[in-house]
């Protein structure tokens, strides 16, 4: 019996260590990524953050210019970042992992490097970026106005968390399923960039909407994501059509499908395109 518990034991801290290791490569990875990036970049660090922020600029400007209808429960800032913030932060993600592995290719030299290391690293420097984002602007807005409020800071991390699985689910699954059907990386890249653009709820509060109008945008649980942010800062903010348990479905069921589509494709991926 003691024999037989350790060995169990040995198992267990063995695969501790490995996934301690992985843990430890991945955050590697990541901030050899952020450093690059800055590199690059002709404003350093500062310069990975200022293309979200100029972004969010611009449209802030078009809302002030058309006079677009602003809700007076929340700042149109933290309203417009919100939206941006998420979706960018789920574009980005999807579209690393969609060519992220290619363009990684010599880095699977060393074995203990996979694919799916690169993914996950990738997906935290997103989720860095875009977090610090929101981060600047809250606090930013908070001091000029003077005011500091956040409902339901619980649901504001769930709902960060879900859209970067929601992401890297989204991105894998399409990464395997592409190498063998080249034409569903052209048509999720189309997805991201162009149709989640116009549904994810960045120029439009779901409540504003027509009652039947709103089912032609609530099937994209970017949406929900957005919206749910918005809520958890003040729960006066109505979100009609809107769910926490919607988003949590489609999230853990394309991080489910994308990690199987994975494991039984590793091979694949290790492969040049």
């Amino acid at each position: 019996m003691s024999s037989a518990m350790s060995r169990v034991g040995m198992r267990l801290r063995e695969g501790l260590d490995r996934i301690l290791l992985q843990t430890r490569i991945v955050l590697a990875l990541s901030e050899a990524e952020f450093l690059l990036r800055a590199e690059k970049g002709s404003f350093g660090v500062w310069g990975v953050l200022f293309e979200p922020f100029a972004l969010m600029m611009t449209l802030l400007a078009l809302r002030i210019l058309v006079r677009l209808k602003s809700t007076d429960l929340l700042n149109p800032v933290i309203w417009l970042a919100c939206g941006i913030a998420m979706l960018y932060m789920f574009k980005k993600i999807g579209l690393k992992a969609l060519t992220g592995v290619s363009k990684k290719q010599k880095l699977f030299f060393y074995r203990r490097i996979r694919p799916l290391d690169t993914l996950l690293a990738s997906a935290l420097i997103e989720a860095r970026i875009h977090g610090s984002i929101l981060v600047f602007v809250f606090l930013g807005v908070s001091f000029w106005n003077w005011t500091f409020k956040i409902d339901d800071p619980a649901l504001i991390l769930i709902d960060f968390m879900l859209t970067i699985l929601l992401g890297l689910g989204v991105g894998v699954s399409a990464l395997v399923v592409g190498h063998r059907l080249p034409i569903v990386k052209t048509l999720t890249k189309f997805g991201i960039n162009r149709v989640l653009l116009w549904t994810s709820g960045i120029f439009y509060a779901t409540y504003t909407l027509p009652g039947p109008m709103r089912p032609y945008v609530t099937w994209n649980p970017l949406l929900h994501s957005v919206e749910l942010l918005r809520h958890s800062l003040n729960t006066a903010y109505p979100i009609p059509g809107i769910s926490l348990e919607y988003l949590m479905v489609c999230s853990f069921l394309s991080c489910g499908f994308g990690l199987l589509f994975y494991f039984l494709n590793e091979a694949l991926l290790l492969s040049d395109d």
